[in-house]
């Protein structure tokens, strides 16, 4: 198999040399300023043979397992991408369409933007929180083509002006940010399919975040309305955190953890309304939302600033008006919204699922993506006043970034009248309810009136409300030691009598309350009146005796008694009163015996 692989790539090989075509000029931009290596290649191709309708690119192998994303447009006109086609696996060949033939000494010059991911490596792979971040780039001096080259030029652009070494092949310049391979012997008619091994060591202490995992359900209501909710597993990629955090030193010394991230931004449709965002612990109120004219600029910031090694997840939601995103003609409805939204910056998400629930009733689903992506069978979802289950439509997709922010269409049938199905449910449901109460109510289903059992439900209704009122003149109790202790720490006599004629009114009128249903239990229940009725003797000795401990209080302060005697007497009073208050608290007890 490998052989035949190896031929196949040199019969290749062999028809694009007889093509005739040569990269007359190559101007590389090779932009490494975030975790994303970015590779913006403009050729100017001219033809020196028969007329040709189309040229091949081949992804450098340095690199070719880790390509995210590809496109070519025509340079002369930016907006015009040019139509490619994928012509084998393992090589990352590509078959790129001119815009018309290309005639021989005809000049044509096109525009390639790659993007890859994991094509930096931390070195050293570990550092601790004070240091700098620094990342290893290994690449191609030459614009690796199927053609020969006349001229090449590479311009290598970096986050700062700190770099540990770069190759020096070709003589290159440094400038503030920015190292250039050009202006030599080196860089002129490069064989095709050459290669010289590049290697820059520099700081990049920019977000190397790497979404893990990102699931995006939208769910769709034909009352106006389409839910959004992404639940997002992220982590930083950057070099491991050694040693333990130190949020003092991380708060105090500004440059403490460079390289972490403590925020990033997600830009959020300009229809967006209702935004949460949640995590495993709950709702996160530590970000920030900003309304522009075009778009809702959300800031994130986790629970915690993410180190290297690091990873935390959460999920965000928010709804948007159902008439900006559907169109409708008859029975006929068509969804178009963003695949993947912006998450982040320079994002770069590894496993993408997008689910869509359409309306319970929804037939002749067709979807339409942007560029490939795997279809997982259809599965139903169910919620309230469903019957046989939503649609849900699941689609999959490895390695985007943003330039895979694209649009989706959605096309399905769906009846209109089955609007009115949730509503009818609604109506039938209360009415149902409705029928049965006045059923319930109408009907009775005793066998027979027990007069005992319901005067026992009396006695027990009113034993409840004596409890309650007891509890009450037992807090009257307590206010009247502390009103008795307050009085002789501050001799204050006024202040002593008006406490103690809102203590005696509200002791009052609990006692006027239990006298009124000893007097309706009487009728049912004779002995447990009785019961009551001891209850109110007891509390009215009890009341004396508290008379008594205040008068004798006066006594004190009016220094009509001696220490001594005050003492003497209030032990004596202390004592009938915690046996008042010991069989008061057995006579409640024993109401229900």
């Amino acid at each position: 198999m490998r052989v035949i692989n190896i031929l196949s790539i040199g019969f290749v090989y062999f028809v694009l040399a007889s093509a005739e075509l040569i990269n007359e000029d190559v101007n590389r931009v090779i932009d490494l300023r975030s975790h994303l290596v970015k590779v913006t290649t403009t050729v100017t191709l001219r033809n020196r043979g028969g007329p040709v309708s189309e040229f091949k690119f081949i992804v450098d192998p340095t690199h070719n397992k880790q390509l995210a994303h590809i496109s070519f447009t025509q340079a002369d006109d930016e907006g015009k991408v040019l139509k490619k086609v994928s012509s084998g696996s393992d090589d990352k060949l590509f078959t790129v369409s001119l815009p018309s033939k290309l005639e021989n000494d005809g000049t044509f010059r096109f525009t390639a933007e790659e993007v890859y991911a994991n094509a930096l490596s931390p070195f050293p792979k570990e550092i601790t929180q004070s240091q700098n971040q620094l990342m290893v780039y290994r690449g191609n001096h030459f614009y690796y083509s199927p053609y020969k080259s006349d001229s090449q030029s590479t311009a290598v652009e970096l986050p700062s002006k700190t770099v540990e070494s770069f190759t020096k092949f070709g003589n290159p310049e440094k400038e503030e940010t920015t190292i250039k391979y050009e202006g030599t012997k080196d860089f002129d008619n490069v064989p095709p399919n050459s290669q010289n091994s590049m290697k820059i060591h520099f700081e990049n202490n920019n977000p190397f975040l790497t979404v893990s995992q990102l699931t995006r359900v939208v769910e769709v209501s034909h009352w106006g309305n389409i839910a959004v909710e992404e639940s997002i597993d992220v982590r930083h990629t950057g070099a491991k955190l050694k040693g333990s955090f130190s949020r003092y030193d991380y708060q105090r010394m500004p440059n403490s953890g460079a390289a972490s991230v403590k925020s990033f931004k997600t830009i959020l449709p300009a229809a967006a309304s209702d935004v949460y965002y949640r995590d495993e612990i709950g709702n996160i109120s530590t970000s920030n939302l900003l309304k522009t004219d075009d778009s809702v600029e959300f800031e994130i910031r986790p629970r915690y600033p993410l180190f290297g090694g690091w990873k935390t997840f959460y999920y965000f939601g928010y709804n948007l008006p159902s008439y900006v995103h559907i169109f409708i003609r008859g029975d006929l409805h068509a969804l178009k919204m963003r695949f993947v939204d912006h998450v982040m910056d320079d994002q770069m998400i590894e496993d993408f699922t997008l689910k869509i629930i359409l309306p319970e009733g929804a037939k002749n689903i067709k979807l339409d993506t942007p560029y490939p992506a795997e279809r997982l069978p259809d599965q139903l979802h169910h919620t309230y006043l469903d019957t046989v289950g939503r649609p849900v439509i699941i689609v999959r997709k490895s390695n985007l970034v943003e330039q895979h922010i694209e649009d989706f269409v959605l096309s399905y049938n769906f009846n209109r009248m089955l609007l009115l199905q949730e509503p009818l449910l609604i109506s039938a449901a209360f009415f149902l309810l409705f029928f049965t109460v006045l059923i319930i109510v109408r009907l009775d289903f005793s066998i027979a009136y027990d007069q005992a059992s319901e005067a026992k439900m009396r006695v027990q209704g009113v034993i409840e409300q004596v409890q309650a009122l007891q509890a009450r003149r037992e807090k009257c109790y307590e206010a009247y030691e502390a009103a008795v202790s307050k009085y002789k720490a501050s001799k204050d006599h006024t202040t002593f009598v008006n406490t103690r004629k809102s203590i005696e009114k509200d002791h009052k009128e609990a006692t006027n309350n239990i006298q009124q249903l000893v007097m309706k239990v009487r009728e049912d229940a004779i002995d447990t009146a009785d019961k009551v009725g001891n209850l109110n003797h007891i509390d009215g000795t009890l009341r004396d005796k508290y008379s008594s401990m205040m008068q004798l209080a006066e006594k004190l302060i009016s220094k009509k008694v001696s220490r001594d005697q005050y003492v003497d007497q209030s032990g004596k009073l202390n004592k009938s009163i915690d046996d008042l208050k010991e069989k008061a608290s057995e006579t409640v007890d024993n109401l229900l015996v």
